[in-house]
């Protein structure tokens, strides 16, 4: 009977909300906040166990076949050395290039649907690693657009397909340039995928720091002091450009990051984003996430 009642829960709070943002527009901002985190928070941690299950397999098999050659990729640019490991000095990657890759060869021809081809090409395996193991779910899970989709339902009080200023987040105001492909000062149901997409990738990338091995943002070394790397996420190196052990709003920008969750993080606000910061985040994400889930089982 639980389940049963959690699985109308979602549809029953989506009516509830349209009810309350239509008949009180002033009142609904609050609730709307509320409701995007919501689902920000479900699908990034749906995208996190997606993704390390496949991750995690890919990894492995690359470190054992690449020893000391391997990135935990998190960027294109990163996923793309793996392509490199895989195919050497050839142009395309062969089902029997490497031993021991035979099954995550077929798992990509299967997610691409590629049918029986010899071999797999560049644009080919990155267009994989983006959809299927940055973006998510694949092909046989949710439609990765249908939260989405669902929040904007929301948050379009006048049902007029596109959000005016007056219907924004608080998350949206703060990304507004980002978020505002066309620059024309209203969001389209396919903009504001865009930016939801990207703040779940955020918040799964978070997850990820928190619960990887060594990551627990709270590990200390010999002399009390967070270890090297603990906690981090691969982005926060690459994001920091001038190699200043943070990440300057700037530098953020300029990787092509939400403003939002870049604004999450800075708990002071100062518009940096300090290793400590960080790390203080993922920890209260976890702990949010834990308490959310204590009330779900109640």
């Amino acid at each position: 009977m639980r389940h049963a009642a959690r699985g109308r829960s979602r549809p029953l709070l989506l009516a509830t909300l349209v009810a309350v943002v239509c008949s009180s527009p002033s009142g609904a901002a609050e609730e709307q906040d509320k409701y995007e985190d919501q689902m920000l928070a479900r699908c990034a941690e749906r995208a996190h166990k997606n993704a390390v299950g496949e991750r995690a397999q890919w990894i492995k098999a690359l470190e054992a076949a690449f020893p000391d050659k391997v990135v935990h990729a998190t960027t294109e640019e990163e996923y793309a050395t793996w392509f490199a490991l895989l195919v050497g000095k050839n142009e395309d990657w062969r089902r029997d290039d490497v031993p021991g890759f035979a099954e995550l060869f077929d798992k990509v021809l299967q997610r691409l649907e590629l049918g029986p081809v010899p071999s797999i090409k560049r644009d080919e395996f990155a267009r994989y690693t983006k959809k299927m193991m940055r973006d998510g779910p694949g092909r046989d899970g949710p439609d990765p657009n249908e939260d989405a989709d669902r929040v904007f339902r929301v948050l379009d009080r006048n049902a007029d397909g596109e959000l005016a200023p007056e219907e924004f987040t608080a998350g949206l105001k703060d990304d507004k340039l980002g978020a505002d492909a066309d620059g024309n000062g209203r969001l389209s149901k396919t903009e504001y995928r865009g930016y939801f997409h990207k703040r779940v990738q955020v918040r799964a990338d978070t997850l990820s720091a928190g619960r990887a091995p060594g990551g627990d943002p709270l590990v200390r070394g010999k002399e009390g002091k967070p270890a090297p790397g603990a906690g981090l996420p691969e982005w926060f190196g690459a994001l920091d450009t001038d190699k200043d052990g943070q990440i300057a709003l700037f530098e953020w920008r300029k990787g092509g990051r939400p403003i939002a969750a870049f604004t999450e993080m800075d708990l002071n606000a100062d518009g940096l984003l300090t290793r400590d910061e960080y790390q203080r985040f993922v920890k209260q994400t976890e702990d949010k996430r834990k308490q959310q889930k204590r009330e779900e089982q109640d």
